[in-house]
């Protein structure tokens, strides 16, 4: 069996990590400025996580959404605090698509449209509706496309009141800074006149800070810089340091209701 061949790859075979290098099987040292779109949090190796995985897997490799699990409220409370949701809920998956996806569904779950808003050049997952919201045409399969999702460009501020006036909007996704679209920034202005107009249609505005989150833009959150709340935050790639993690930032102004996320 070969791998299947969905990505031209750089010819370079990496075989160890430590703090932000990596090297190859020649012994060539490379600075890892890639790190998996900014994955790395602290760093390939570091002994703390090295320590806190091993000690975990030689304890209990094992989770489910069934059992009590208390290393979870320790992860959402300590998040709560260092991010500024502390009032907000955290459901944990496993990775920045499942974030999506899940924020997306909790959103027409809320207001019952079926309507999304996206931007150009956006990239928000390679599944389901996550793809369907991500500006690529080559990766959304026909299945995928089934014409929920509207793209706007970013920044045009009369645009998307125009499209938001409509009323039908169920959510609108957004990144905190555009990764892949080329690291385009949204305005100040803009993001606080889309958090007014999200609210006054009863639309879900929704942050995808799965590449900008986790402090790489000088605070926690890249919308932070611009004095605005969402109403629910994608986090994935830094909240594991690289270990397949993710989770979904929930406003108290929703109900959960059992088995309606997964």
């Amino acid at each position: 069996m070969n791998l299947f061949d969905v990505y031209p790859l750089f010819d370079i075979h990496i075989v160890k990590g430590k703090g932000c290098c990596v090297w190859d099987e020649n012994g060539t040292e490379y600075l890892d400025l890639y790190g998996g779109h900014a994955v790395i949090s602290i760093g390939h190796a570091h002994p703390h996580y090295v320590e806190m995985i091993s000690r975990q897997v030689a304890t209990l490799g094992f989770y489910s959404n069934s059992v009590v699990n208390k290393l979870q409220q320790q992860v959402a409370e300590r998040l709560g605090k260092v991010c500024g949701y502390d009032d907000y809920s955290l459901f944990l998956i496993n990775s920045g698509a499942e974030a999506n996806e899940n924020a997306l569904k909790l959103s027409s779950f809320h207001n019952g449209r079926t309507r999304v808003v996206s931007f150009k050049k956006a990239f928000h997952g390679r599944t389901s509706l996550a793809v369907e919201a991500t500006d690529n045409p080559k990766i959304i399969a026909p299945i995928n496309e089934c014409g929920h999702v509207t793209y706007l460009p970013l920044n045009d501020i009369e645009a998307m009141k125009a499209e938001l006036g409509k009323g039908d909007v169920c959510a609108v996704i957004i990144e905190g800074i555009q990764g892949v679209g080329g690291i385009q920034l949204p305005t100040g202005e803009f993001m606080r006149a889309l958090r007014r107009a999200c609210t006054e249609h009863n639309t879900v505005l929704i942050l995808d800070e799965i590449q900008s989150g986790y402090g790489r833009s000088g605070k926690f959150f890249a919308h932070q810089h611009h004095g605005i709340k969402a109403d629910i935050i994608t986090v994935a790639k830094g909240i594991g340091n690289g270990f397949p993690m993710a989770g979904v930032l929930i406003s108290p102004m929703f109900a959960p209701i059992h088995g309606q996320l997964g």
